[in-house]
């Protein structure tokens, strides 16, 4: 009776180090399952997040090619698309790089709109694929423009913003009018800003006057140069 018991208690003791050892076993095993889905199932949540953000962007760039389309037939001009691919930091000398150049017909001078054909700037020197284009507010910027189609000025870039010069007080303008590019093929097609401030000083022929420029701050990825 004495041997039995012992025996079954041994035995016993066999039997739940087994159990044990298989329920440790069967823990790792699940854990080990489960960590495993999670990382599988996280990598299909990126590429999934990855894929909707590209949907997205292949979207967007859409959205702008149709509507520099749009402005394209409207004014009947010839358009090259562009990606900024550089940009000055500094605030007084304020340019970018476009990857197209002479190799795509691009020439200085020529002026760089946004989608809706508000100026950005215009090509100051070009290369084989890329161009170097002055923004706007660079005060290397100048470039003739007419206020609301009828009267004729300077565009300059300052470091505080954009003034038309040379527009004498003898004639009549006012605040919010509308200002463009002053040649051909451009003019009343380019869209540069709207008066935000006049000054008539009495020691000057001219008046002084500051623009509110369309074109954002934030710069678009893709532009388009006028030929």
């Amino acid at each position: 009776m004495v041997i039995a018991l012992l025996a079954f208690t041994a035995f016993r003791r066999t039997f739940q180090t087994l159990i044990l050892s298989l329920s440790k076993s069967f823990f790792t095993l699940s854990k080990t399952s489960y960590q495993e889905k999670i990382e599988s199932l996280n990598k299909k949540n990126l590429s999934y997040r990855l894929e909707l953000k590209k949907n997205k962007k292949i979207s967007e760039e859409n959205k702008i090619l149709r509507e520099a389309l749009n402005f394209k037939n409207k004014n009947n001009l010839s358009l090259v698309g562009a990606e900024i691919i550089a940009f000055s930091p500094s605030s007084w000398n304020q340019y970018i790089f476009l990857n197209s150049g002479s190799g795509q017909g691009i020439k200085k001078n020529m002026l760089v709109v946004d989608k809706d054909g508000n100026l950005i700037g215009k090509v100051k020197k070009t290369y084989q694929n890329r161009c170097k284009v002055i923004l706007v507010k660079n005060p290397d910027f100048q470039m003739p423009v007419s206020v609301n189609n009828q009267l004729l000025g300077l565009l300059q870039g300052t470091l505080s913003g954009v003034e038309i010069l040379y527009i004498e007080k003898s004639n009549e303008i006012n605040i919010a009018e509308p200002v463009y590019a002053a040649f051909s093929p451009f003019a009343s097609a380019v869209k540069i800003g709207q008066i935000s401030k006049i000054e008539r000083s009495k020691n000057n022929l001219f008046y002084e006057i500051q623009v509110d420029i369309f074109a954002k701050d934030k710069l678009p990825q893709v532009v388009f140069i006028l030929k």
